[in-house]
């Protein structure tokens, strides 16, 4: 362990109890500064339009009368299975559980938006932990069949959303982050039928805009419509209600806001507790890096202010910013102040801040991590990287803008579960990934498409990219599993998914290293694939991920039922492997091995535990996949990120005993965006991660680089030396501005023509790597002809380049010959003024030197007596006042 590598682990470790010198900085934390109160006369919720108004404020009955008024006919609301106990006087109580139980829930009047195009429903909830990672709908407009409603729900990302063609077929207007247990909410959705869009607004701000063409009349059959209760056998909704309203109209952004602020007035009080908890959740800051992104949350507006000495904000006002202590040093304290605002109601206090000293170059520094997102709406399914908030493997930050680095026009175009290793003896990285397009791609047809079509009869092809500086990846390649290093099928393989891959020194007999690469696949006795299969992992070797030097392997996890997903990482002597059990119950479950060729067959396995993250999934032991497994830079700690699907993404687990398995790691200062699925993490040093932050740019600070001059007749090198080898980019985070190199395209400039030429350069940044392809006629359609790779967000410069004309040469000629005279060896020159004026010409040889003047046109002779019997041949010089010219005479020898 490096000392800085214990510096920091202190400094995490002081997210729990910090020490000594950061204790006196908390010292200096008094009580929160006064609040500000909500507003004292919120407006009211809008009339017009309301068909139904139910206010859950009454202590008794079942019956909820619909107070609308105006012409509203809509009848009243009936909670079902409901007491009086469930009643607090400002809300309902709805106590959750298994759709087979009595729990709880309220039945809407049939027909509530029939016939309706445009529609506004709007609630006022707080929900329990327990609906974050269940499926569930707070509301419903349908009926008890799974093929057309409207509905919302704030499982993971709060969403609401319309179909006619059951879950494949919903339209999401999704919010970009999840809420927060526990604390109030006016969520409203809004279809607006002549925008042909759906809306999703949170406490009265607009969260999520989707494109539909489908209305609410487009639901035909309402006839059990819900509160708390989903037509899929999904569990009650948990939490409470305090109001619900429907228009059957689309109510404006203002109006929506007043409905938030109206129904917010019922519990004022709580906003209070709310804007603590979320004060209470932000931990002292550890700074390990000279900029950080600051914490945010799910339940308040945070903002950032007073940073003691030594700190500052960055511009955007939710960075911190540090000069740190030198290598060696003893790391600094101070304070910042947070200020946690709810619905209008805000708290604030000082948070504790450390500032680490600064690594060396060389130390164990930051991590990097490859990562793909499940977003159906946006095709997502391209390659993404995130790196760590300094050396700390609990914080993100998303690179080049949280948009794709890389893309695939290659096979399926999709690219899925993305991988990131390193081969020491080339020192080149490898990202390899699944050939996949899960949205948009191809489906199959009749009876078996989608998974059943994809493990059947989908790609057996991996996609590959390299890099040596981790910044700069070049094209995809595919390497196909199915095949051997001469292409013959060597296995009937259904797909090809999930590919890791473990470098092993010394793998061929002759020393020579080489990755144990392993994946999920169905295999098949047959070229039909005809009969049952099921997922099994297989292994094979290679040393490049290339086909020529690939070698499949055979099984290498096969439990006689589903299993993918496997994931592996070595101590000391042990190998420990991760996989999905799909089949048998077992969830993620990890096994040890101390064989050192641990992917051979006959290799025993201990089991060591089961069920790993389950908790991420409510408990739900198949509700996470796709775990990536890796070391903290600290030697007494280790992380398994596990995927909680389909849509929250990526959830800590850790441990400091691999054997004693791991324990769900609830830390709040926990950070990373939303939808961070399936990938894998390589640490860096200092050096490295410093290169990492200074690519991460998205815009030149000057696009404009000024001009450079080249003689006609130069050649392209010379050009390129004479172009500025850099460009100033701001950097994302608010990190200030970084040199990166530029790559100039120059093919438009004629070095034999003077001129003037325009020339861009593409800045060497994330934003420069291929992540987009199109194919003929711009068609982004996955089998689209002639796919090129492109990039969408290059950041480029220009320069002017002047091609002069070249210098016109001195207006002389000179010749020069030897002769012999008497034995002894004479050099004649003679010089001619080609110019148009009198000159004076100096002739130098080595023999002398002789000037004359020469009227324009004119010429005459030199000659130089050697008084040698024989010379060598050499040249003689003439120059004038624009320049020298020179000739060569021959060797001679007289007798």
């Amino acid at each position: 362990m490096t000392k800085h590598t214990a510096i920091t682990r202190a400094l995490r470790a002081g997210g729990l109890a910090l020490g000594a010198a950061v204790l006196a900085a908390s010292a200096v934390v008094g009580p929160l500064l006064p609040a500000q109160s909500a507003e004292a006369a919120p407006a009211a919720a809008p009339r017009t339009g309301l068909l139904a108004e139910y206010l859950f404020t009454q202590a008794t009955g079942s019956a909820v009368a619909n107070s609308a008024g105006g012409s509203s006919s809509v009848g009243s609301a009936t909670v079902v299975n409901g007491t009086d106990a469930l009643w607090t006087g400002s809300s309902l109580k709805f106590t959750g559980g298994a759709k087979t139980s009595t729990a709880d829930w309220v039945r809407l009047p049939d027909n509530l938006l029939a016939g309706k195009q445009s529609a506004t429903i709007t609630v006022e909830t707080k929900f329990d932990a327990s609906m974050a990672s269940s499926f569930n709908f707070l509301w419903n407009i349908g009926n008890d069949a799974t093929t057309s409603y409207y509905f919302a729900s704030v499982r993971d990302k709060a969403r609401t959303a319309i179909t006619t063609s059951s879950n494949a077929g919903e339209v999401n207007a999704r919010t970009a982050t999840s809420l927060s247990a526990d604390r109030w909410y006016s969520l409203t959705s809004v279809i607006d039928g002549d925008a042909d869009t759906i809306s999703f607004y949170v406490d009265g701000a607009l969260v999520a805009r989707s494109a539909t063409a489908l209305t609410p009349a487009s639901i035909t059959a309402q006839t059990l419509n819900a509160i708390g209760r989903s037509p899929w056998p999904d569990p009650f909704y948990k939490g409470e209600v305090a109001t619900f309203r429907a228009y059957d109209r689309a109510l404006s952004g203002a109006e929506v806001a007043a409905v938030s602020d109206a129904d917010g007035s019922l519990h004022a009080a709580s906003f209070q507790s709310s804007a603590q908890a979320a004060l209470d959740a932000i931990q002292p800051i550890a700074m390990t890096d000279s900029s950080i992104s600051l914490p945010t949350s799910t339940g308040a507006t945070l903002s950032w202010s007073g940073p003691s000495q030594g700190l500052a904000l960055g511009a955007s006002g939710t960075t911190l910013q540090a000069v740190q202590p030198a290598p060696g040093s003893a790391a600094l304290t101070g304070t910042v102040t947070a200020t946690a605002t709810v619905r209008g109601v805000s708290a604030s206090k000082q948070i504790p801040v450390s500032v680490a000293p600064v690594a060396a170059a060389d130390d164990d520094y930051g991590y990097l991590m490859v990562h793909f997102i499940e977003d159906s709406a946006g095709y997502a399914e391209k390659i993404y990287l995130d790196v760590s908030r300094g050396d700390d493997p609990e914080q993100w930050d998303p690179l080049n803008g949280g948009k794709p680095i890389l893309a695939a026009q290659l096979g399926t175009t999709g690219i899925r579960d993305p991988y990131l290793t390193y081969n020491p003896e080339t020192r080149t990285y490898y990202i390899i990934a699944t050939d996949l397009r899960v949205f948009g791609g191809d489906g199959g047809s009749g009876s078996c498409t989608s998974w059943c079509y994809w493990t059947k009869s989908a790609s057996t092809k991996l996609h590959v990219w390299e890099s040596t500086d981790l910044v700069n990846w070049g094209a995809p390649r595919s390497l196909d599993v199915s095949l051997d290093a001469n292409g013959t099928e060597v296995a009937e393989l259904g797909m090809a998914w999930a590919p890791e891959a473990t470098w092993v020194d010394h793998y061929y007999p002759d020393g020579r290293g080489a990755f144990v690469m392993y994946w999920a696949s169905n295999v098949y006795q047959d070229a039909e694939h005809s009969g049952t299969s099921y997922n099994r992992v297989l292994w094979g070797a290679t040393t490049d991920f290339t086909q020529a030097t690939y070698a499949y392997g055979g099984p290498f996890v096969d439990p006689g039922a589903n299993a993918i997903d496997t994931t592996m990482i070595q101590n000391g002597g042990t190998t420990y492997r991760i996989t999905k059990d799909n089949g048998l119950g077992k969830g993620i479950y990890m096994e040890s091995t101390t064989s050192a060729r641990w992917w051979e067959a006959g290799t025993t396995w201990t089991q060591l535990q089961t069920k790993i993250g389950a908790a991420w999934a409510g408990g739900n032991a198949g509700g996470v996949e796709g775990p990536a497994v890796f070391r903290s830079h600290s030697e007494d700690r280790w992380y398994l990120y596990v995927d909680v699907i389909p849509s929250t993404g990526y959830r800590p687990m850790t441990t400091t005993n691999l054997d004693a398995g791991w324990t769900q790691l609830t830390d709040p200062g926990f950070s990373m965006a939303p939808s961070t699925k399936h990938g894998g993490v390589v640490s860096l040093t200092k050096a490295q991660y410093d290169t990492v932050r200074s690519a991460d740019s998205r815009a030149a600070v000057t696009t404009a680089l000024g001009t450079v001059e080249v003689e006609a007749g130069s050649t392209a090198g010379e050009l390129e030396d004479a172009l500025p080898e850099t460009a100033q980019v701001t950097l994302a985070y608010d990190r200030g501005t970084a040199s990166r190199p530029v790559s100039w395209n120059t093919a438009g400039v004629d070095l034999a023509t003077p001129g003037s030429y325009q020339v861009t350069g593409t800045v060497s940044t994330y934003s420069a790597n291929l992540d987009t392809w199109a194919g003929a006629g711009g068609s982004t359609a996955w089998n689209a002809p002639d796919r090129v790779l492109g990039s969408s967000g290059a950041v480029t410069v220009t320069s002017t380049v002047v091609v002069t004309p070249a210098p016109a040469g001195p207006p002389v000629t000179v010749n020069a010959e030897t002769r012999c005279v008497a034995g002894k060896a004479v050099l004649v020159t003679q010089v001619t003024n080609t110019g148009e004026a009198a000159a004076a010409i100096s002739v130098a040889t080595a023999y002398g030197a002789k000037s004359v003047q020469l009227a324009a046109g004119k010429s005459a002779s030199q000659t130089f007596t050697t008084r040698l019997p024989s010379v060598a041949a050499g040249t003689v010089e003439a120059t004038s006042g624009t320049g020298t010219t020179t000739a060569a005479y021959a060797a001679r020898t007289c007798g």
